[in-house]
Protein backbone atom coordinates (compact mmCIF):
# COMPACT_ATOMS: atom_id res chain seq x y z
CA UNK A 1 0.00 0.00 0.00
CA UNK A 2 2.93 2.42 1.02
CA UNK A 3 4.13 1.66 -2.68
CA UNK A 4 0.58 3.09 -4.39
CA UNK A 5 0.76 5.93 -1.84
CA UNK A 6 4.17 7.50 -2.77
CA UNK A 7 3.60 7.18 -6.62
CA UNK A 8 -0.31 8.94 -6.89
CA UNK A 9 1.73 11.59 -4.06
CA UNK A 10 4.81 12.02 -6.35
CA UNK A 11 2.10 12.59 -9.47
CA UNK A 12 -0.03 15.01 -7.51
CA UNK A 13 2.75 16.97 -5.97
CA UNK A 14 4.47 20.00 -7.28
CA UNK A 15 7.18 19.17 -9.51
CA UNK A 16 10.65 20.28 -9.14
CA UNK A 17 10.26 24.27 -10.29
CA UNK A 18 6.26 24.86 -9.74
CA UNK A 19 4.24 27.86 -11.61
CA UNK A 20 4.54 30.81 -8.81
CA UNK A 21 0.24 31.23 -9.00
CA UNK A 22 -0.32 27.63 -8.47
CA UNK A 23 1.71 27.70 -5.81
CA UNK A 24 0.11 30.43 -4.40
CA UNK A 25 -3.59 29.23 -4.79
CA UNK A 26 -1.98 26.22 -3.12
CA UNK A 27 -0.91 27.79 0.01
CA UNK A 28 -4.40 29.41 0.47
CA UNK A 29 -6.11 26.81 -0.02
CA UNK A 30 -3.83 24.61 2.44
CA UNK A 31 -3.66 27.08 5.19
CA UNK A 32 -7.32 28.98 4.91
CA UNK A 33 -9.93 27.50 3.10
CA UNK A 34 -10.64 25.83 6.94
CA UNK A 35 -11.70 28.74 7.81
CA UNK A 36 -15.22 28.75 5.97
CA UNK A 37 -16.30 25.61 8.33
CA UNK A 38 -16.15 27.18 11.75
CA UNK A 39 -17.57 30.05 10.51
CA UNK A 40 -20.09 28.85 8.65
CA UNK A 41 -21.21 27.03 11.43
CA UNK A 42 -21.36 30.74 13.37
CA UNK A 43 -23.42 31.89 10.66
CA UNK A 44 -25.76 29.29 10.75
CA UNK A 45 -25.66 29.21 14.85
CA UNK A 46 -26.64 32.96 15.00
CA UNK A 47 -28.57 33.52 11.92
CA UNK A 48 -30.07 30.14 10.71
CA UNK A 49 -33.78 28.71 11.72
CA UNK A 50 -33.91 26.50 14.20
CA UNK A 51 -33.40 23.36 12.15
CA UNK A 52 -29.91 24.74 11.02
CA UNK A 53 -28.93 25.42 14.48
CA UNK A 54 -29.88 21.60 14.85
CA UNK A 55 -27.01 21.15 12.09
CA UNK A 56 -24.80 23.48 13.99
CA UNK A 57 -24.80 21.61 16.59
CA UNK A 58 -24.31 18.36 15.20
CA UNK A 59 -21.68 19.28 12.87
CA UNK A 60 -19.97 20.72 15.94
CA UNK A 61 -20.02 17.39 17.96
CA UNK A 62 -19.02 15.86 15.02
CA UNK A 63 -16.26 17.67 14.59
CA UNK A 64 -15.28 17.18 17.99
CA UNK A 65 -15.40 13.37 17.47
CA UNK A 66 -13.17 13.54 14.43
CA UNK A 67 -10.57 15.64 15.95
CA UNK A 68 -10.51 13.42 18.71
CA UNK A 69 -10.51 10.14 16.44
CA UNK A 70 -7.42 12.41 14.21
CA UNK A 71 -5.38 12.48 17.15
CA UNK A 72 -5.76 8.73 18.66
CA UNK A 73 -5.32 7.50 15.32
CA UNK A 74 -1.94 9.62 15.10
CA UNK A 75 -0.62 8.20 18.47
CA UNK A 76 -1.19 4.62 17.39
CA UNK A 77 -0.38 4.64 14.00
CA UNK A 78 1.92 7.51 13.93
CA UNK A 79 2.82 7.71 10.23
CA UNK A 80 5.68 10.67 9.33
CA UNK A 81 4.49 12.84 6.98
CA UNK A 82 6.20 12.96 3.01
CA UNK A 83 9.17 15.39 4.09
CA UNK A 84 9.72 13.75 7.01
CA UNK A 85 10.87 10.75 4.79
CA UNK A 86 12.72 12.63 2.00
CA UNK A 87 9.77 12.31 -0.63
CA UNK A 88 8.84 14.76 -3.34
CA UNK A 89 9.05 18.52 -2.62
CA UNK A 90 7.84 20.70 0.27
CA UNK A 91 6.45 24.16 -0.24
CA UNK A 92 5.24 24.78 2.94
CA UNK A 93 7.08 23.89 6.20
CA UNK A 94 4.92 22.50 8.49
CA UNK A 95 6.14 20.70 12.21
CA UNK A 96 6.90 16.53 11.82
CA UNK A 97 3.85 15.55 13.22
CA UNK A 98 1.58 12.21 12.32
CA UNK A 99 0.82 12.75 8.44
CA UNK A 100 -2.66 10.37 9.08
CA UNK A 101 -5.61 11.22 8.67
CA UNK A 102 -5.13 14.89 7.62
CA UNK A 103 -6.60 17.05 9.97
CA UNK A 104 -7.82 19.80 7.70
CA UNK A 105 -8.89 17.50 5.68
CA UNK A 106 -10.79 15.92 8.48
CA UNK A 107 -12.61 19.12 9.30
CA UNK A 108 -13.85 20.14 5.94
CA UNK A 109 -14.70 16.47 4.86
CA UNK A 110 -16.70 16.36 8.32
CA UNK A 111 -18.76 19.20 7.50
CA UNK A 112 -19.73 17.83 3.72
CA UNK A 113 -20.65 14.32 6.03
CA UNK A 114 -23.18 16.51 8.04
CA UNK A 115 -24.46 18.08 5.45
CA UNK A 116 -25.15 15.38 3.22
CA UNK A 117 -26.56 13.67 6.59
CA UNK A 118 -29.39 17.01 6.41
CA UNK A 119 -29.66 16.53 2.92
CA UNK A 120 -28.48 20.06 2.25
CA UNK A 121 -27.12 19.32 -1.15
CA UNK A 122 -26.31 22.45 -2.27
CA UNK A 123 -24.64 23.21 0.66
CA UNK A 124 -22.68 19.75 1.05
CA UNK A 125 -21.48 19.82 -3.00
CA UNK A 126 -19.97 23.32 -2.34
CA UNK A 127 -17.61 22.25 0.84
CA UNK A 128 -17.43 19.08 -0.84
CA UNK A 129 -15.42 21.03 -3.29
CA UNK A 130 -13.62 23.20 -1.05
CA UNK A 131 -12.65 19.48 0.81
CA UNK A 132 -11.01 18.53 -2.66
CA UNK A 133 -9.00 21.93 -2.88
CA UNK A 134 -7.97 21.68 0.52
CA UNK A 135 -7.19 18.20 0.18
CA UNK A 136 -5.05 18.55 -2.92
CA UNK A 137 -3.50 21.55 -2.00
CA UNK A 138 -2.05 19.25 1.34
CA UNK A 139 -0.51 16.70 -1.25
CA UNK A 140 0.53 19.53 -3.04
CA UNK A 141 2.84 21.40 -1.07
CA UNK A 142 4.23 18.04 0.23
CA UNK A 143 2.42 17.96 3.61
CA UNK A 144 0.74 14.89 3.29
CA UNK A 145 -0.08 11.56 1.11
CA UNK A 146 -3.27 10.84 -0.61
CA UNK A 147 -4.41 8.11 1.88
CA UNK A 148 -4.15 10.71 4.64
CA UNK A 149 -6.81 12.30 2.91
CA UNK A 150 -8.79 9.37 2.01
CA UNK A 151 -8.56 8.33 6.06
CA UNK A 152 -10.19 11.72 6.53
CA UNK A 153 -12.47 11.28 4.64
CA UNK A 154 -13.25 7.54 6.62
CA UNK A 155 -12.61 8.83 9.96
CA UNK A 156 -15.81 12.00 8.82
CA UNK A 157 -18.15 9.83 7.64
CA UNK A 158 -17.92 7.77 10.87
CA UNK A 159 -17.95 11.01 13.10
CA UNK A 160 -20.67 12.42 11.18
CA UNK A 161 -22.74 9.38 11.72
CA UNK A 162 -21.93 8.90 15.13
CA UNK A 163 -22.73 12.51 15.87
CA UNK A 164 -25.83 12.44 14.47
CA UNK A 165 -27.00 9.82 16.33
CA UNK A 166 -26.45 11.42 19.31
CA UNK A 167 -27.95 14.34 18.45
CA UNK A 168 -30.88 12.59 17.43
CA UNK A 169 -31.67 11.78 21.17
CA UNK A 170 -30.17 14.67 23.33
CA UNK A 171 -29.60 17.04 20.68
CA UNK A 172 -33.20 18.77 21.24
CA UNK A 173 -32.46 19.60 25.05
CA UNK A 174 -28.65 20.64 23.83
CA UNK A 175 -30.01 23.51 21.72
CA UNK A 176 -32.50 24.55 23.68
CA UNK A 177 -30.05 24.89 26.46
CA UNK A 178 -27.93 27.15 23.92
CA UNK A 179 -30.97 29.02 22.82
CA UNK A 180 -31.62 29.65 26.51
CA UNK A 181 -28.50 30.55 27.38
CA UNK A 182 -28.09 33.00 23.99
CA UNK A 183 -31.40 34.52 24.85
CA UNK A 184 -30.22 35.51 28.37
CA UNK A 185 -26.88 36.52 27.40
CA UNK A 186 -28.40 38.58 23.85
CA UNK A 187 -30.24 40.74 25.66
CA UNK A 188 -27.55 42.42 28.47
CA UNK A 189 -24.49 42.75 25.76
CA UNK A 190 -27.18 45.09 23.84
CA UNK A 191 -27.11 46.74 27.24
CA UNK A 192 -23.91 48.14 26.50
Amino acid sequence: MDGFNHALFLVLNAPANPWAATVIVAIVAAKYLIALVPLHIALISAGGTRAMRFLAVTAFLALALAVAANQLIGAIAYTPRPFMIGIGHTLLDHRPSSSFPSNHGTVVFTYVAVLALFRVWRLAAAFACIGILVAWSRIYLGLHFPLDMAGAAAVSTASAFVALQVTVRYGGLWLYALEALAGRVVPSCRAF
